[in-house]
């Protein structure tokens, strides 16, 4: 066991931890409603060695990435300015020194000049991408990750070039409940048919000039009272995948339930794509990087 290393996904609400091998196999996985926030007088690192545990027996070689690496988080790893390769963002990444640990390293986000001229950030979704880059082995892609902060990002000639963010998943949330579109909502379905009808409203319309068909078609009865966060989520995912180049395949990275919304919707507007677990490209991320340590 003496090749195993850590990986770790600490982010604002949740902590998960992987005792990996060499080869990139995943032996034992941990997790803990233990975000940023919840950690007491910001003891990072007792809360780490806490959750680890026993592992700490196997290795002290330990890779971070998320928002662990923000100001608020343990330890600041600045972003990195795209275009940029797996190499910079290791060359970036900021080592935090423990008297219990042969190594703790937290890897950089990545920043860059979106397509309307105005600055960007991401932190994880960098690893998520590196690990892509490895499964799909291919130099150029385009990349799709559903969430609350969605990123649509560019891969080109073996570096992450750029990529652009769509709040998505908090407009919904916001929508659903702080807005009249939300209120007094009973029960509701997962009618595909009213999300079909948000997506052909959703795409190619301005955002702002639609979102209150959700009430009206309600009030009209050409939708249900129980269909409309389905519709509300066809409106909001229906705008945000009208920004996709048609011309190219696109991977689609997230967990089942997120994907599974976009697939739905790239199918209807007969997108080409692919999806790919969330956590396999976060774990061959991490990996690359644990191989290029080795390697220095």
């Amino acid at each position: 066991m003496s090749n195993t290393w850590i990986a770790v996904d600490w982010g604002t609400t949740n902590f998960r931890a992987f005792l990996m091998n060499e080869n990139c196999v995943c032996i034992e996985e941990r997790s803990a409603a233990l975000g940023l926030l919840s950690v007491t007088d910001k003891q990072f690192s007792q809360a780490l060695k806490t959750q680890l545990g026993d592992w700490l027996n196997l290795t002290t070689n330990i890779y971070m990435a998320g928002m662990v690496g923000s100001k608020q988080g343990w330890v600041e790893a600045k972003y990195v300015a795209l275009p940029a390769t797996p190499e910079q963002f290791l060359q970036h990444s900021v080592t935090v020194q423990q008297d219990w640990a042969s190594s703790v390293k937290i890897v950089a986000g990545a920043t860059c000049i979106n397509a309307c001229g105005q600055p960007d950030v991401m932190r994880g979704e960098e690893v998520q991408l590196i690990g892509l880059s490895r499964i799909a082995n291919q130099n150029n892609f385009s990349a799709i990750l559903p969430g609350t902060h969605s990123k649509h990002a560019v891969w080109r000639d073996g570096k992450l070039e750029s990529f652009a963010t769509y709040m998505t998943g908090e407009l919904f949330s916001l929508l659903k409940t702080h807005s009249i579109l939300g209120l007094h909502l009973g029960q509701q379905s997962l009618s595909e048919k009213a999300f079909y009808l948000g997506l052909e409203l959703g795409y190619g319309h301005s955002l702002n000039s639609i979102l209150f068909s959700a009430r009206t078609n309600r009030l009209f009865e050409k939708i249900a009272e129980q269909d409309v966060l389905e519709y509300l989520s066809g409106l909001l995912i229906g705008n945000e995948l009208s920004h996709l180049n048609r011309a190219e395949k696109h991977y689609v990275i997230g967990n089942k339930s997120l994907s599974d919304k976009y697939s739905k919707a790239l199918d209807f507007y007969n997108y080409q794509y692919e999806i790919v677990s969330g956590q396999t490209c976060f774990l061959e991320g991490m990996h690359q990087f644990y191989l290029l340590d080795l390697d220095k």
